[in-house]
């Protein structure tokens, strides 16, 4: 007859052979701790029973899961049993980091396993420890009782716990990431890693996955991040490797119909396209889709609090918890958009809708920190047929009338061959509105000097101007030739040099010698060291207003199809930097780039216009006046620095 398995009470036992008592022995109070089976209860109940906020949070104190409701579906799915990878693709002040947390607290509780913490730098690991980490368990009076007491087992790389380790890691350090079986591993702001942690190891991500083999029943791998680009690993992630993506359906107030929250219903005033003044007066709404109701930030988080996850597909779109019994996945993943959280208004998403749509930069900010989406490679985005109603019916060489002009400046793209130039119109002050008047092809130095500063350029009231200043291209063609002409017409115009990354829209460099030589130039020059990236983000900008707006870029009617065509070969990489893809003939482009350069060293956009004839630039020096002569041959040295 075999023998019958022991029962051990965990208050005390006796250990009884041939019906006689042999040992008796107590269990001390760490031993009946460990023992002891916890009731396993969801997360998101474990963190509002054992989970303190700590005070530099938005919001100190016990946690409520009521304050961000989608987060409980995330960390109740994390512990189903099927799951082992749990993908979190959210912009930031949505609480990702701290959801990971509590899912970390839970497991010290009540399903103990060792765990690795990866961040992008060492800095960013010691200073998440030292601020969140410690505090969440030195703050938690459940997690509090499972320290050691000993002060060398709390440090910023590493705390032990009487039953269980908690490792930091970083992505360029693969011996954090590689010397530690375990069963759970934290991935946090995954797309800010390097490729690979070494040149001699695999990727971070792969790494530190490597390290739960030995777990295949119990490891859960989180990562979580905030998009960057489509190659970018979290994005990846999301849309290759996980087996169903939930999105959050929120319920409208109103008419109580689930929806799922886009962008396209966050409205604001038609007559509102200040960014500053839709976020600070709150401007912004989100219009229900089926009753159209207006909700303000309180609807919203009544809307978000009845909601729900759901999975992605509609074939079958269903809630989480069902999806997560019926198919049982491995990997799963979670999209969240900024205007679900209570942390983040309405109207400041649509604020930042607003200034994308001035700069190219903040409109990948947008992208990224708002929609959770990847900012896409624009490739010739712009057409030939949107640039085409930009024409208006002056013939080339016509300056607009009306006394709207202040100043002309030119851009010069300088080639072996020969020089491509444009000729610009700007209007006074901030509208910046801007007119073409002259673009073609020259052969020499003489013909650039003639077209520029002899030409006549008349409006249609008889005033003429003179271009105030040129911005020539001197880097790769006749680079000596042209800090020579620049010299010969010093104050007129600039030699300059195009920067990828700078942090002025421009800036000056004193040359003293000829490229590549010790040959002085006598007197010496100003290069102007344009950023290309900034001009080119205002340009492409420009590009997009209507002809009938303020600070719309115009063509007269003159204007060759060639020109527009070229207009619209640089496009931008997922870098965000603006790159020519096919490598097509783009001097229009390069030109009005130098032009808009050129206009804003004059500062134009300060000037104001005095009396209705516009007496003066800057209240000095004469302006237009209703003469056929040239009023001035340029601007001096002096009115520069000036």
């Amino acid at each position: 007859m075999l023998p019958q398995p022991l029962e051990i009470n965990p208050e005390r036992f006796t250990l009884y052979a041939l019906r006689s008592p042999l040992y008796t022995l107590r269990f001390s109070r760490g031993e009946k701790k460990v023992l002891r089976r916890k009731k396993l209860i969801p997360v998101s109940q474990w963190t509002e029973k054992h989970r303190i906020v700590p005070g530099d949070s938005p919001i100190p104190g016990k946690w409520k899961n009521a304050t961000t409701p989608y987060l409980s579906g995330i960390m109740d799915a994390s512990f189903f049993p099927s799951v082992q990878e749990i993908i979190v693709c959210a912009p930031p002040q949505t609480g990702k980091s701290e959801c990971v947390n509590n899912c970390v607290g839970y497991a010290i509780d009540r399903m103990p396993g060792n765990v690795l913490y990866v961040y992008p730098d060492e800095l960013t690991a010691k200073e998440n420890c030292n601020d969140r980490i410690q505090p969440m368990i030195n703050d938690s009076p459940r997690l509090k009782t499972y320290l050691t007491g000993y002060e060398d087992d709390a440090s910023s790389l590493k705390i032990k716990l009487q039953h269980m380790k908690i490792y930091m890691g970083w992505a360029t350090s693969a011996s954090r990431l590689g010397n530690k079986p375990l069963p759970y591993a934290v991935l946090d702001e995954e797309d800010k890693y390097p490729a690979i942690a070494n040149k001699r190891e695999a990727a971070p991500v792969d790494l530190a996955k490597k390290r739960t083999r030995n777990f295949p029943y119990k490891r859960k791998i989180w990562r979580v991040s905030t998009p960057t680009v489509e190659s970018g690993s979290i994005w990846k992630a999301l849309t290759q490797e996980a087996e169903v993506v939930f999105v959050y359906w929120v319920q409208c107030p109103r008419c109580e119909v689930l929806q799922l929250m886009v962008f396209s219903q966050i409205k604001w005033p038609a007559d509102k396209r200040d960014p500053r003044a839709v976020e600070t007066q709150k401007l912004a709404w989100y219009e229900c889709e089926h009753c159209q109701s207006r909700w303000n930030d309180a609807d919203r988080n009544q809307a978000v609090k009845n909601g729900a996850w759901f999975s992605r597909s509609p074939t079958p779109r269903l809630p989480l918890s069902e999806y997560l019994q019926t198919y049982r996945p491995r990997s799963i993943g979670f999209h969240m958009r900024v205007w679900i959280s209570p942390f983040v208004s309405m109207s400041e998403s649509a604020a930042a809708f607003l200034w994308g749509l001035q700069d190219i930069n903040k409109f990948k900010d947008f992208k990224n920190a708002h929609e959770a989406e990847p900012w896409k490679i624009i490739v010739k985005e712009r057409s030939e047929t949107a640039l085409l109603p930009l024409r208006d019916d002056r013939p080339r060489g016509v300056v607009p009338g009306g006394n709207q002009v202040a100043a002309l400046t030119g851009g010069i793209d300088t080639q072996d061959n020969g020089f491509y130039f444009e000729i610009r119109a700007w209007s006074w002050g901030l509208r910046k509105d801007s007119w073409q008047v002259r673009e073609g092809f020259l052969l020499t130095f003489e013909d650039l000097a003639r077209v520029l500063w002899e030409d006549e350029y008349f409006d249609a009231d008889g005033n003429q101007y003179i271009v105030r200043l040129a911005v020539q291209d001197a880097m790769g063609h006749k680079t000596s030739e042209v800090y020579d002409f620049c010299r010969l017409h010093r104050g007129r115009i600039f030699p300059s040099k195009g920067e990828r990354v700078m942090n002025q829209p421009f800036t000056y460099t004193q040359i003293e010698f000829y490229p590549g030589s010790k040959k002085p130039i006598k007197g010496g020059l100003k290069l102007i060291r344009v950023n290309t990236q900034f001009f080119k983000n205002e340009l492409s900008n420009r590009l997009e207003i209507a002809p009938a707006d303020p600070g719309a870029w115009r063509y007269h009617s003159e204007t060759t199809d060639d020109w527009i065509h070229q207009m619209t070969m640089e496009s931008i990489d997922e870098s965000g930097f603006w790159i020519n893809p096919t490598q097509a003939p783009n001097h229009a482009w390069d030109c009005s780039v130098l032009s808009l350069a050129a206009q804003d060293v004059l500062g134009v956009k300060f000037w104001k216009k005095i009396g209705d004839q516009g007496s003066g630039i800057r209240g000095q020096g004469p302006g237009l006046r209703r003469s056929r002569r040239i009023i001035s041959k340029g601007l001096t040295a002096e009115d520069l620095r000036a």
